[in-house]
């Protein structure tokens, strides 16, 4: 029977009120052949609020922190405190069911590879996975699934099962630690690409809640945004090439935001925030 541990980073948000965790608690992993304990990270959380008695059905682990911690760091702290062969990571507003761990299953028993990916859809669009083109990533429209995933594919974060034996390839710290909300999953896909690892993406789907387009609050959209092209600046920095191509690029995105109607923020303002 596979082992799994299932991370769930939470924000501000009791376990009872989270997607993700709802959906959980619904699901039979023992009928599905899974022995599950969950993990739970509550982030920048003021009072601890542990999940009710009888809420999950499964062996769960409740840590709270009080600091907003980089998330790459919660799971690196999370991976040294658990031992199963394989590891999923959710974030708290993913939609799960039986069928994605059916899926996962048959993947595991039929395929070997170092980190399974699923479909993601916002909306009925799928966001996950992508293909990069050095510095410029694009989603798939029709990603073709039960197949391996090409050197150059991202994903979101969200629903990856990554094997307990290749994170110890990448060491004690799989997750790069100067990164905090964006960029973890990019970077980490080009790390399995660069340990020639194997991605399968298999067929199920997962609905997710995406923060980035979902925002309505121009200035919340926008500090968004920043956090996001920050990331790049350490997703992307394997030689000169990409260092410098990914700062113009940067400087290129900023420009063309400045120049949006109703923008609070000139031009020379975020390209301090981006480079502070």
């Amino acid at each position: 029977m596979p082992t799994l541990d299932l991370f769930v980073v939470l924000y501000r948000r009791r376990p009872e009120a989270a997607e993700t965790l709802v959906t959980l608690s619904r699901i039979d992993f023992r009928s599905l052949g899974f022995d599950v304990e969950l993990h739970i990270w509550d982030n920048a959380t003021s009072v601890p609020t542990s999940p009710s008695q009888g809420f999950l059905p499964f062996k769960c682990r409740y840590i709270a922190s009080q600091g907003n911690e980089p998330l790459s760091k919660v799971y690196n702290a999370l991976l040294r405190n658990s031992i199963s062969s394989y590891v999923i990571i959710f974030d708290q507003d993913s939609t799960v069911d039986e069928a994605f761990f059916r899926s996962l299953a048959a993947s595991i028993a039929n395929v070997r590879a170092d980190v399974y990916v699923p479909v993601i859809k916002h909306e009925e669009r799928v966001i996950s996975p992508g293909r990069l083109r050095w510095i410029k990533g694009a989603t798939v429209a029709r990603p073709k699934v039960n197949a391996l995933l090409p050197r150059d594919f991202t994903a979101m974060m969200s629903g990856l099962c990554i094997t307990r034996s290749f994170l110890l390839r990448l060491g004690p710290r799989p997750f790069d630690e100067r990164l905090r909300f964006y960029g973890v999953d990019t970077r980490f896909c080009r790390d399995l690409a660069g340990h020639a690892g194997r991605a399968w993406l298999h067929d199920a789907v997962l609905g997710h809640d995406s923060a980035l387009r979902s925002t309505t609050d121009s200035r919340a959209a926008l500090e968004r945004q920043i956090w996001l092209w920050q990331s790049w600046l350490r997703v992307f920095d394997r030689n000169v090439g990409e260092v410098l191509a990914i700062r113009f690029y940067v400087l290129w995105k900023a420009w063309r935001a400045s120049r949006r109607p109703h923008t609070p923020v000139k031009f020379h303002d975020l390209i301090a925030e981006v480079f502070r």
